[in-house]
């Protein structure tokens, strides 16, 4: 009886630990997809999409205006110094006058109610993002493995066989690889906004995977995960 008793007493205080932590327990977040950009087309997807919202805003912000206001993509010079910064100004200007608004090109035609569009870059490189857990089941499977390459060397009249379902399954991965270009380190903040006078009257965020080494595409000092610095070289 008092066996039962002492094991009754340890299991209630092992709960009684378990149920109390100095910390919250780490959960993670629901699986969602992110997009990775690797090429201009992307950027070109992207100043499309932006025209298109912007279009639809103003036709709900203006719906009794015979002509929209014009716009006026803020030039900025830092933005321009860099590849992502000076494209995107070109590919939303053209994408904007493909939507039929008006686009003005210098601050010589300026006033109050002309809409002024800006956008920034802002790149965030993670030095600890814990993405090197194996997906559960991979030891299972090795252990599964080994184990039918054994059973086939010691019983199967033709023991080659046993790695038709690990060549398999090698390809499934490489499949997969293929279609999905796999998370990075860095990633990249793009926002559109549009103001009138002192109100925004327009805003869009986008956040994107980026290769590590493409990251001086949208900051020319971006900082790489080696820890050196990339240095963008511009004509003087």
């Amino acid at each position: 009886m008092k066996g039962y008793l002492l094991i009754t007493t340890i299991t209630l205080l092992i709960l009684a630990g378990c149920s109390h932590r100095p910390v919250p327990v780490a959960t993670s977040y629901p699986v969602t997809a992110q997009r990775k950009m690797q090429a201009i087309h992307h950027w070109d997807v992207l100043a499309g999409d932006v025209a298109k919202r912007l279009k639809k805003t103003l036709q709900l912000t203006f719906p009794n205006a015979a002509v929209k206001p014009s716009l006026l993509i803020e030039p900025n010079k830092e933005q321009e110094k860099v590849a992502f910064g000076k494209a995107f100004h070109s590919l939303l200007t053209t994408k904007l006058v493909q939507q039929g608004l008006v686009v003005l090109t210098n601050n010589a035609d300026h006033n109050k109610d002309t809409l002024v569009v800006n956008y920034n870059m802002q790149v965030v490189h993670h030095k600890d993002r814990r993405l090197t857990y194996p997906p559960p089941g991979t030891y299972s499977l090795l252990a599964g493995g080994v184990w039918m390459i054994d059973q086939a060397i010691e019983h199967w009249k033709y023991p080659g066989l046993a790695a038709f379902p690990l060549t398999v399954l090698a390809d499934v991965n490489s499949m997969m690889d293929y279609y999905l270009p796999g998370e990075t380190n860095t990633e990249v903040l793009i926002t559109t906004s549009v103001i009138m006078e002192q109100q925004h009257i327009f805003g869009d965020a986008r956040i994107y995977y980026v290769n590590d080494d493409d990251c001086d595409h949208y900051n020319k000092h971006c900082e790489l995960e080696n820890g050196t610095k990339n240095y963008q070289v511009v004509n003087q």
